[in-house]
């Protein structure tokens, strides 16, 4: 009689056993991912951004690691997307996304506008009509519209304005016919207050092939 309900108890017990593995539920949660600091940010363009990343944690791993797709440019004014992915043992996925802006700290300027310009050096004088607006490459800069009215060019011309004083960084811009590398350097000066009438006039030297030449500039607001 013993043996028989010991039997019976091991019968039992193994059913048991069946039954609640068979109750086991597979993982199907992801991670949750947090990100620091705020999920929409604004960088200075040209500055170094440093992201703030992210956390996640898993329900039956803990701690798991987030994985970082950074596009941010720092040079050019636009939005981006910093993407975070973290996918746990049994292979959940989940996603998160910080928005980030890199931004012109000059957000207008009363020079940007049309200008009629007058290009003097050794020879003939050349005219043609330009414009500028905020620069979407070099903060607290105006960019020209076209430059030396150049075909072809790969790039905008830069300049700086502090007071009644312009600079022009060294650049280079793919432009002409054919297309040639040009650098371009120099400074200037600003009489008026932007409004129509006001004159920018850069000193301009343009290298190419190792030639330099010398040039002004005079852009006549429109």
């Amino acid at each position: 009689m013993r043996k028989q309900l010991i039997l019976a108890s091991a019968v039992i017990f193994a059913g048991s056993t069946l039954f609640l593995t068979s109750c086991n539920k597979e993982d199907t949660t992801p991670p949750v991912i947090t990100i620091n600091g705020s999920a929409s940010v604004t960088s200075s363009l040209n500055a170094n951004y440093t992201d703030a990343g992210a956390t996640a944690k898993d329900d039956e791993d803990g701690d798991v690691a987030v994985v970082v797709d950074n596009t941010v440019n720092k040079d050019i004014a636009n939005g981006y997307t910093i993407t975070y992915t973290a996918t746990d043992a049994a292979g959940n996925s989940s996603v998160a996304t910080r928005s980030v802006v890199v931004a012109n700290d000059l957000t207008s300027s009363p020079f940007t506008g049309s200008y009629a310009c007058v290009i003097t050096s050794t020879g003939a004088p050349y005219s043609y009509n330009d414009g500028n607006t905020i620069s979407a490459t070099l903060n607290n800069g105006l960019s020209w519209n076209k430059f030396g009215d150049y075909s072809n060019a790969t790039a905008k011309l830069n300049m700086t304005i502090s007071g009644t004083n312009v600079t022009v960084p060294t650049q280079s811009i793919t432009c002409g016919t054919p297309a040639v590398l040009r650098q371009f350097s120099g400074s200037g000066t600003i009489t008026g207050t932007g409004s129509a009438g006001s004159v920018v006039t850069l000193q301009i030297t343009e290298t190419v092939n190792s030639i330099s030449g010398n040039f002004v500039y005079t852009f006549t607001k429109l």
